[in-house]
């Protein structure tokens, strides 16, 4: 499904920016083709580990280094990217996709890469059983992740003067800041609540209780 996702944005024409130099990074630009690569990455990695033989000494480490990443990055990112993507779009949908996008991004790539990422993150917590890092740790990487993408649109606003979606445009820096600190506190309140999930489907022992 995510590889399916990947290959259709190969084939989407240019979007349609104002000025020529937006185009700079294409779909590089987007929290959402980030999501989508770890999603995919993170979901190809796990059919391998699980094909291994389960006697192989590397399974263990290769499966703690999943459930972390799961923690970490691939659960809140995800359910993140569902969420601001469709509150913007409720309130207005130009802040975040604006309807002449419509002609050149097709519904399934929009619902592959903003809605299907719920439920399957969902289902995946529910099949199986994903021990989570440290509070502390698992907050590391999600705010590695997090600080890597800001910085990134940092350098586009400031450095390209591109500002990757509308909404952010639209704001001053009064307003950018605290948007993009909530943002992260999001991501860190939506750890918690996997964490929370998780340990109701499985119990407190996939919860490190060392926070």
């Amino acid at each position: 499904m995510y590889f399916c996702g990947l290959v259709g944005f190969q084939f989407l024409p240019p979007m349609p920016h104002k000025r020529p130099h937006e185009h700079y990074a294409g779909r590089f630009k987007y929290l959402t083709y980030w999501n989508l690569i770890v999603q995919f990455l993170f979901f190809a990695g796990s059919c391998i580990v699980d094909l291994m033989k389960s006697t192989s000494s590397n399974q263990y480490k290769l499966t703690k280094i999943r459930d972390k990443l799961f923690g970490g990055i691939v659960l809140p990112y995800g359910v993140f990217v569902v969420f601001m993507f469709w509150g913007l779009y409720s309130f207005d949908r130009e802040l975040i996709f604006p309807k002449a996008m419509d002609a050149m991004f097709p519904p399934w790539l929009n619902h592959v890469s903003h809605t299907v990422i719920l439920p399957a993150l969902i289902i995946e917590t529910y099949i199986l059983k994903h021990r989570h890092p440290q509070r502390k740790e698992g907050f590391l990487y999600a705010l590695a992740f997090g600080m890597a993408y800001f910085v990134w649109t940092l350098y586009l606003g400031l450095k390209m003067d591109i500002w990757v979606y509308p909404v952010l445009q639209i704001m001053s820096w009064s307003q950018r800041v605290p948007f993009l600190i909530l943002s992260i506190a999001g991501i860190l309140f939506i750890y918690i609540i996997g964490e929370r999930i998780n340990a109701l489907f499985w119990g407190e022992s996939v919860v490190n209780k060392s926070k």
